[in-house]
Parts: C-alpha cells; sequence; structure tokens
C-alpha cells in the first residue's frame, strides 16, 4: 500500500480521537493527499465531491433533519412519554422501559440518534431522577436506547448506505428492523435488571378500568405525532412516493401538526428550528463532500481491494471474514459517529462482503447495528458525552450501565445480525418481493 494512504488514515484516525469535528478531520485528510500525492490535477477530485452531492437522494436528509425538528420543538416528545407512561409507567421500573420505548418512536420520527437524545433526555431524565432512579444510569440509557433511530426507519444512516453503495433505500429501511427490535426486548430487560436495587418510587396502583382510561386520553394527544412515520413509510412502500419525497410530505405534515394543533411553537420559532436544521444539514454536507473526495483517492489506490487480500491472507472463510469485518466495524465505530462510519467504512467493507456472500441488504443491518454500538462504546462514544451533557452529569456514573448495555444487549445483536441473515432480510423479502 502507498506509505501516503497509510500516513493519511493515521492522520484521519488521529483528528478523530482528539475531537476534531468530522468534516474537519475529512477535510485534512483530503488536504494531505492533496499536498503530498502525485494525482496530476485535483479537479477531478473537487468535482467527484460535487457530482456526489448532486443527488435527489440526499434531499431527503435535510428534510427529514427539519421534520423532525420541528415536531421535537411542537411537544411530540413530552406526548410520547406520557402516552408510554400511561401504559407502562406503574411497572416497577417501569419509566426506563418508558424511556425506551418513547425514544425508538421518537428516533423513527426524527431520524437521528442525537435529536433523540435531546428531545427525550430533557423530558425523562429528570422525571427518573424524581422517581429514584439514579441520574447517570437514567442519562446512559437515555443513549444507548437513541442508537434505536439508526434502526427504526426512516433512519438518515440508511438513506446514507443506500445512496453509497447503490442498495435499496427502501430494504434497507427495513433490513434492521428486527434487529432493532430485539434491541429493545434486551435493554428493556436489562433495565429492570439494573433498577431493581434502586430506591424507585412507584405509583400507586390504579383500576384496569381508570388506567385505560388514561391511555385513551393520552393516545388522543399524542395520535397525530405518531401517524408523522406511518404516513412516511405507507407512501414509501404503497408506491405513492419516492424516500426524498415523503420527506417533503414530512415537512408539510409536522408544520400544521406542531404549531395548530399541539400549539407548542409558533411561526416565529420557525427561523430558530430552520436555522439548527440548517447548520446539522450544512455540516453533514461538508462531510460528505470531503468524504466523496477521499473515497475516490482510495479507490484509484485500491484501498478496498488491499483490505480484502489483507482479510483474505488471514482466511478465505466466509464466517471469519465477517468476523474480521465486524471488528473493523467496531474499531470505526469507537472513533466515527454513524455518518462518517457509513460514508468510511461501506465503500472500504464492499468487497469484503462480496467475498463472503453478504447481501448489501444484509450489510446495511451489520453496518447500522455496528455503527450504532460505536455510538456509546469508549473512548469516544459521542452519545455517551452528549447525554451526560443534556443530563447534566458525569461520565463516569454513566460508564458501569452503559458498558452493560455494550457488551450484553447490542454485542448480542451484532452477533445476531451477522450471523442469521434471516433477521435482515425477512422483511425486505416480504414487502418488496426480494429473494
Amino acid at each position: 500500500m502507498n506509505p501516503l494512504i497509510l500516513w493519511d488514515a493515521a492522520l484521519l484516525s488521529l483528528l478523530l480521537v482528539i475531537g476534531v469535528p468530522a468534516a474537519l478531520c475529512f477535510a485534512g485528510a483530503v488536504l494531505l493527499l492533496m499536498l503530498f500525492g502525485d494525482f496530476g490535477s485535483t479537479n477531478f477530485l473537487v468535482g467527484a465531491g460535487f457530482n456526489k452531492l448532486n443527488s435527489v437522494v440526499l434531499i431527503a436528509i435535510p428534510l427529514y433533519i427539519l421534520a423532525g425538528g420541528i415536531m421535537g420543538a411542537g411537544g411530540i416528545a413530552g406526548r410520547l412519554v406520557d402516552l408510554a407512561n400511561s401504559m407502562i409507567g406503574r411497572l416497577r421500573g417501569g419509566l426506563g422501559l418508558v424511556l425506551i420505548i418513547a425514544t425508538a418512536v421518537f428516533g423513527a420520527i426524527s431520524g437521528m440518534a442525537s435529536s433523540a437524545v435531546a428531545a427525550i433526555g430533557t423530558v425523562m431524565i429528570p422525571r427518573m431522577e424524581e422517581r429514584g432512579f439514579d441520574r447517570g444510569y437514567a442519562a446512559a440509557l437515555v443513549a444507548a436506547s437513541s442508537v434505536l433511530a439508526l434502526l427504526i426507519p426512516p433512519s438518515a444512516s440508511m438513506i446514507l448506505f443506500g445512496w453509497v453503495t447503490g442498495t435499496s433505500i427502501l430494504a434497507c429501511f427495513l433490513a434492521p428492523i428486527i434487529p432493532g427490535l430485539i434491541l429493545v426486548t434486551l435493554l428493556g430487560g436489562w433495565n429492570f435488571v439494573l433498577t431493581r436495587k434502586m430506591p424507585i418510587r412507584q405509583p400507586a396502583p390504579a383500576p384496569v378500568r381508570v388506567i385505560a382510561g388514561e391511555v385513551f386520553i393520552r393516545t388522543k394527544q399524542a395520535a397525530a405525532g405518531l401517524m408523522m412515520p406511518l404516513i412516511i413509510l405507507g407512501f414509501i412502500y404503497g408506491g405513492i412516493t419516492t424516500p426524498t419525497e415523503a420527506a417533503a410530505v414530512a415537512v408539510v405534515y409536522a408544520i400544521p401538526v406542531a404549531i395548530y394543533v399541539y400549539r407548542e411553537m409558533g411561526w416565529r420559532d420557525m427561523g430558530q428550528v430552520l436555522w439548527r436544521a440548517g447548520q446539522t444539514s450544512g455540516v453533514l454536507m461538508i462531510m460528505i463532500f470531503f468524504a466523496s473526495m477521499l473515497g475516490r483517492i482510495w479507490t484509484l489506490e485500491n484501498v478496498p481491494q488491499e483490505i480484502l487480500e489483507a482479510f483474505l491472507r488471514v482466511s478465505d472463510n466466509p464466517l471469519v471474514l465477517l468476523l474480521m469485518a465486524n471488528l473493523f466495524l467496531m474499531i470505526v465505530g469507537m472513533f466515527m459517529e454513524d455518518v462518517s462510519g457509513i460514508l468510511l467504512a461501506a465503500p472500504l467493507l464492499m468487497p469484503v462482503m462480496t467475498q463472503a456472500g453478504v447481501d448489501p441488504i444484509h450489510f446495511s443491518a451489520i453496518i447500522a447495528t455496528n455503527l450504532g454500538m460505536g455510538l456509546i462504546t469508549p473512548p469516544t462514544a459521542p452519545l455517551l458525552y452528549f447525554a451526560a451533557l443534556i443530563g447534566k452529569t458525569n461520565l463516569s456514573g454513566m460508564l458501569k450501565p452503559a458498558l452493560i448495555f455494550v457488551f450484553f444487549a447490542y454485542l448480542p445483536v451484532v452477533m445476531l445480525t451477522t450471523f442469521v441473515p434471516a433477521l435482515s432480510m425477512w422483511l425486505p423479502s416480504l414487502i418488496l418481493g426480494l429473494n
């Protein structure tokens, strides 16, 4: 391998480890190659970056970010929490399960894990502490649950994966759903185990009639928000719209719900929502621009093929190749958030997956679960740090429960997703008729 490529990969890793924003990390890696590499005119690299940005598919991502921002500011998070609490909040430790379910649903609405941390964490962490939950535990559970936004459609990460690899985005939406539901089950189980010795104050028992009435009221209050992912997915899988058009429908639907139905934001608040969504989308587009340039250079230098050859020198057994690919993704996930990880790892590992006989749709679920786990795995663990900031707590109090979630919830899901292809292939085959 070209020594300059090794230096470039080392620089990229160093910048990510020391906490430089991901977009600037990719820019630095590209700048090193442009300054010291022998690639002739660099115009083709700039063109590669702009050509990648010139995609209708990518328009869906800022639209989903905007729709999620509107619903987050419009009060949907609190109503989701109240609905889940009316159903299971009276169980011992039930408020933790409320958090998991509410985060999964809000993640499906926003499509971004960080949005779910901000919206649900702000509401749930103080409530859980008042009920007797440890604050560090509550923040760790928010971080762990927010990763479900990658697995429950519509997911911005799966849009990126489909775009990068040329795989059906509709199939990529479906592939991680069953692994996501398994993860919800495991997180819920560990929640009850980890909270059994906490001094939790349970609400007084209530008659079934009272509980049913409360659930009915809360369902009515949350119904408009709950309809949003159903409308998006119904339009997509019903063949009415493309994913990009469905994202536009989501924005058009979210505005009147937030302003006229929930009445928790006004037209004046739209400026702030647009500004925050624009910031997030702008950073993402810069990252995609430089990551596309870096990917073009690495492809010209045959980096994906050399990675495959390195793997094959160890073993050509498909199971061993999958284990090595998972290890590669786990390391990438520890140092990059999901968007950067997909932009970097998906094209690099595609030859390895092809050699191992893995369908690209199956690979989408593998990469989603792996990079999702990386978001809460030290040393970088961006979602843990963000949840600590939202929860106003320190990382030391979050570390033990977070590692339990990593080793005994996420890791089993990663292994099941990798070695039981039916978990990720069954829904795409059933709904889209894929073989």
